[in-house]
């Protein structure tokens, strides 16, 4: 941890002010304590770890969730403590909250609202998040996390990547309102060693835990509070999120025979015969990036083929379409029904605007259609934020 009490008292911050050679002299002369327990803590001071205090082993302090953090965290804690502060914010170090016994690192005042600022640098329980979250909740603070940057992030200089993020990272997904169907969804990363952060923002679902997204760096010294938001997609930057979605779809239709290891049970696969036609065959308009499509975890091909074949099987058109077939539809997939129900009815509406005959699946579209569904989707997600 980086706080500390003098014996008269007094609250220490150990941030990158003090030269090693004096953090040396105030071990010498000063006896320091826990904030919390008030028992004694050790100075530690080395060449290479960063300055930090640390319980002595037989201690009684059951909140102190600072302990064996990592240089990195500790590194991380410090800069954002100087960013705020810089910001001529008033940031509290590492605030005991007892109404909660919680310890955020960072506890940052920003018109007249407290906020928690919480540095993740490993990976732990989704469960213990939401266990801190509902902690501050209770207390009318809404926390901001800030992710370690992931090393195949940091090494990349692309404004446009595919990447897997796991659910953990998921969970740190910002989403901030607009009037829009669709919510701008940020995940905020810092990596200290660079005094960067990363942005990674509109996102679009590719399958499972693959996502096509913006990217963009920030030097910790551009900052500001609230903080920065993405700029809004260039021309180009959409043309390439349009290639990767593209080519992650036409992969998907090309390996789903080679890799399928259930044969015609597969239930794409058997729409797909039951249609007469390979998985390659499939027509444009089935496989589109529509609102709300990251509730499936299936490619978009895959679940928006079974919804046709289900529409098919009442004999209905989009526009004569009972809304109780799109509630049995996502009783057959798992994940949050109501969201799925959404994005199908997202897909069917995007079926109606552009007159699809779900019934001739030969259906000509022309080639830059997804451009343009992106292109509106976040060009109008901006405008109106």
């Amino acid at each position: 941890m980086l706080t500390a009490l003098t014996s008269g008292g007094k609250q220490v911050v150990l941030t990158r002010q003090s030269s090693l050679t004096s953090l040396r002299e105030w071990r010498k002369n000063e006896t320091y304590y826990c904030p919390q327990c008030k028992e004694q803590v050790l100075l530690k001071v080395g060449d290479i770890v960063i300055p930090h205090f640390a319980h002595l082993k037989q201690t009684t302090c059951r909140d102190s969730f600072s302990e064996g953090e990592s240089p990195t965290h500790l590194l991380g804690k410090i800069q954002l403590y100087e960013l705020f502060s810089q910001l001529h914010l008033q940031t509290k170090m590492e605030p005991y909250l007892p109404a909660i016994r919680q310890r955020p690192d960072l506890l940052v005042t920003w018109q007249n609202e407290q906020i928690p600022i919480e540095f993740q640098c490993s990976t732990i329980p989704i469960a213990r998040i939401l266990e801190r979250n509902a902690g501050y909740h209770t207390v009318n603070m809404l926390p901001i996390w800030i992710v370690l940057t992931p090393p195949k992030i940091q090494d990349s200089s692309a404004f446009v990547l595919a990447y897997q993020l796991t659910q953990f990272q998921q969970h740190f997904i910002r989403h901030i309102h607009s009037s829009t169907k669709e919510k701008l969804s940020v995940f905020l990363t810092y990596n200290p060693s660079k005094q960067q952060f990363h942005y990674l923002s509109h996102f679009i679902h590719l399958r499972g835990t693959a996502f096509a997204m913006c990217h963009s760096v920030m030097r910790i010294k551009h900052q500001t509070i609230p903080f920065a938001i993405p700029a809004t997609p260039s021309r180009k930057d959409i043309e390439d999120l349009t290639r990767q979605y593209q080519s992650a779809r036409r992969k998907y239709l090309r390996s789903v025979i080679g890799y399928n290891q259930r044969g015609i049970h597969h239930r794409f696969l058997r729409a797909c015969y039951e249609m007469r036609m390979q998985p390659i065959q499939l027509p444009a308009w089935i496989g589109v990036p529509t609102f709300g499509q990251a509730a499936f975890t299936e490619s978009d091909c895959e679940w928006q083929l079974l919804l046709i074949a289900a529409i098919r099987q009442t004999r209905c058109t989009p526009f004569q379409l009972n809304r109780s077939t799109l509630h049995s539809f996502v009783k057959t997939f798992e994940g949050d029904s109501s969201l799925q129900l959404e994005a199908c009815q997202n897909y069917v509406d995007f079926l109606r605007e552009q007159r699809i005959d779900i019934y001739r699946m030969d259906k000509f579209m022309r080639r830059d259609f997804v451009l343009e569904i992106l292109s509106g989707r976040f060009l109008a997600m901006h405008a109106r934020n």
